[in-house]
């Protein structure tokens, strides 16, 4: 059994203390979290290893240490990987930025921790990074309606800053997001990196702005 998933206490019991204000999980509910963790780990370790379309969820049960239908309980399809790598990554971005109102500090510097966190995670997961993005883009077009576009917008819009028509945040969230996967797709095409990805993203972002904010 996996250390994480072992414990002595019943199904029933729950932490003694809640969190940020949240009632207390109860073990099972940490116990799942832990399954769905292990499950996650095991199936991003085998894309590395061995590539996305080459790894199945036999695979994946198999290197979890769980059965197969335990992988379809957390993941129902394969997809839903690649879907969860993004999310934890724009996630650690949104991180960087939670902490400020979007509507006092500047758009260019709250959008700068957020490309910032970005590059970041990418350059502590290079290989990883390498493994999964082609993956990742292929299953989530960025030239139609992507989730990283929609996210940008909504920080753009809820900083309220001014932008010269036709520019909006829709249009600026886009901009950004294309410019970001250029950046990443570029930065991993080659051994060692042409570039440095934080300086290359920053620059990305200056481009965009320069053209969007009224000044």
């Amino acid at each position: 059994m996996d250390a994480r998933a072992a414990g002595t206490e019943s199904a029933g019991a729950v932490d003694q203390e809640p969190v940020l204000g949240f009632p207390p999980r109860s073990t099972r509910a940490r116990k799942r979290e832990e399954r769905r963790d292990r499950v996650y780990e095991a199936a991003i370790g085998l894309f590395v290893e061995r590539g996305f379309d080459a790894t199945s969820m036999e695979d994946i049960a198999a290197r979890a240490g769980l059965a197969r239908a335990t992988v379809f309980n957390h993941f129902t399809r394969k997809g839903l990987f690649l879907e969860e790598w993004a999310l934890r990554r724009r996630q650690r971005a949104a991180r960087a930025t939670s902490r400020f109102d979007p509507s006092v500090l500047p758009l260019r510097e709250l959008l700068e921790r957020y490309f910032a966190a970005l590059a970041a995670v990418n350059l502590e997961t290079r290989t990883e990074t390498k493994a999964m993005m082609p993956a990742s883009l292929k299953s989530n077009d960025v030239f139609l309606d992507h989730v990283l576009a929609k996210d940008l917008a909504a920080l753009v819009g809820a900083s309220g800053a001014s932008l010269r028509p036709p520019s909006d945040p829709a249009r600026v969230g886009r901009l950004l997001a294309l410019g970001y996967y250029s950046a990443v797709v570029r930065w991993i095409d080659a051994e060692p990196a042409p570039f440095r990805l934080d300086e290359e993203l920053s620059a990305v972002l200056e481009a965009v702005l320069g053209g969007a904010l009224a000044s």
